[in-house]
């Protein structure tokens, strides 16, 4: 957590666990048992695609490392919230910018930006529409982890020396892939959820559990 103003210009969000603001709760009652302000010093954290389990946070950027973002600073720097978002999204891509791209792994795709910022792509839901205006169905997507996130078509099988692999085949390949991820990221490992995004945002369609829950929902 941050007690010096941050530059707006080294403000990045991050993607984190619910888990995440369980986790500070001891740091902010010693800061209370000290007198101290307990909601200045509670980072800024919003929930992100309904039940993923994931929330929307903030950092800035240092020369070791980054650090969260409280809702002390956040009024340091003379911003609402909607403006931090904005702001922070904007940071964020125009460092992953140049080296932003797809993987082709045959049967879904990655999306690689560098940073540990892949993640928290998923608040860019232009670049998301971008990557997939030829998909037959929804965008399914994974993220295992702050940097690495999968994703797919709904609707598009794969085909390959005479045998076809179906949509719900490839989910469950991916979703195999991503939990295996998850298990090795330890604390850095984020939701085994399959989120879907939809008209209104992001939601969540299934799990790693039962991914073909995901098609049906679709």
């Amino acid at each position: 957590m941050s007690s010096n103003p941050p530059s707006p210009s080294s403000v990045y969000p991050r993607i984190r666990t619910a888990g995440f603001l369980q986790s500070v709760q001891p740091r902010l009652d010693e800061i209370e048992a000290l007198g101290g302000d307990r909601e200045a010093q509670t980072p800024v954290a919003y929930p992100f695609a309904g039940d993923s389990g994931l929330l929307v946070t903030y950092a800035f950027d240092t020369p070791t490392q980054f650090i969260t973002l409280t809702n002390e600073g956040m009024a340091s720097l003379g911003l609402t919230p909607e403006e931090l978002h904005v702001r922070a999204v904007d940071n964020m891509l125009a460092k992953v910018l140049p080296q932003l791209g797809t993987q082709d792994l045959v049967l879904y795709k990655a999306l690689v930006s560098g940073g540990d910022f892949e993640a928290c792509l998923l608040l860019v839901p232009g670049l998301w529409e971008e990557l997939t205006n030829d998909f037959q169905g929804e965008l399914l997507t994974v993220v295992p982890s702050r940097n690495v996130i999968y994703f797919m078509d709904s609707k598009a099988g794969f085909e390959a020396s005479g045998e076809t692999i179906d949509p719900g085949q490839i989910l469950g390949l991916m979703c195999a892939a991503a939990g295996k991820i998850r298990a090795e990221a330890g604390p850095h490992g984020l939701s085994d959820k399959v989120l879907a995004l939809t008209p209104d945002g992001w939601r969540v369609r299934g799990s790693f559990a039962d991914p073909s829950s995901s098609l049906s929902s679709g």
